[in-house]
């Protein structure tokens, strides 16, 4: 998504839009509202976007549009399958872990089951990431095991290690170096490529 064909005022929307519909949900947020959080009029809102569909979904689209452009290089970067695998982790910890926000309008959004919304998040969200992890799936996975599956595997671990935050601070074995980026994803990586019981020797 390209915003630089958005005006000034239109991108100041969007970002205010967006942690609204992550508290309150769709249905939760009228125009009015992020009207009033901009400090705009409804009609001044009504300018740059005509409903608050239109709204929602390019603000859903502006939310994660450089987060997925990125994606592809951030895979390529790396010539071997476990640094990608660690790009890919790392992708995820940033959108979920690294914005509170983005997590929470995931989170509603796959907990309301709008089936239009969340065919949006399909289309615009996770089949650009899935489409561009394919390659890297089936390298990983090796034919061992499913590649769709692992996808899932990949975004379900990190999504529960934030889920699980104020829990898993509670309990005996957590350190600060738990919140830290780099040492989630190594961890992730080194589970997923060998294991409780696999051989990761010279990995770090």
């Amino acid at each position: 998504m390209n915003i630089s064909g958005y005006s000034k005022t239109a991108v100041k929307i969007l970002e205010a839009s967006l942690p609204l519909f992550a508290a309150r949900g769709y249905n939760g947020v009228a125009m009015r509202d992020i009207a009033q959080t901009v400090g705009i009029t409804a009609a001044a809102l009504y300018n740059h976007f005509s409903g608050k569909e239109t709204l929602y979904y390019q603000a859903l689209e502006y939310a994660f549009a450089d987060k997925v452009d990125s994606l592809s290089s951030e895979l390529h970067a790396s010539p071997d399958p476990d640094g990608r695998l660690r790009r890919l982790i790392s992708f995820w910890i940033e959108i979920l872990g690294g914005d509170v926000i983005l997590r929470s309008l995931l989170q509603r959004e796959m907990s309301d089951a709008d089936e239009q919304r969340l065919r949006l998040l399909l289309d615009r969200i996770f089949m650009p990431v899935y489409e561009r992890c394919k390659t890297t799936m089936a390298t990983l996975a090796r034919g061992r095991v499913d590649e769709h599956l692992l996808f899932f595997a990949i975004l379900g671990l990190v999504l529960s290690h934030f889920q699980l935050t104020p829990i898993r601070k509670r309990l005996p074995g957590c350190h600060p170096e738990h919140e830290d980026a780099e040492r989630i994803a190594a961890h992730l990586a080194r589970l997923l490529l060998y294991g409780l019981n696999g051989n990761d020797s010279g990995h770090g």
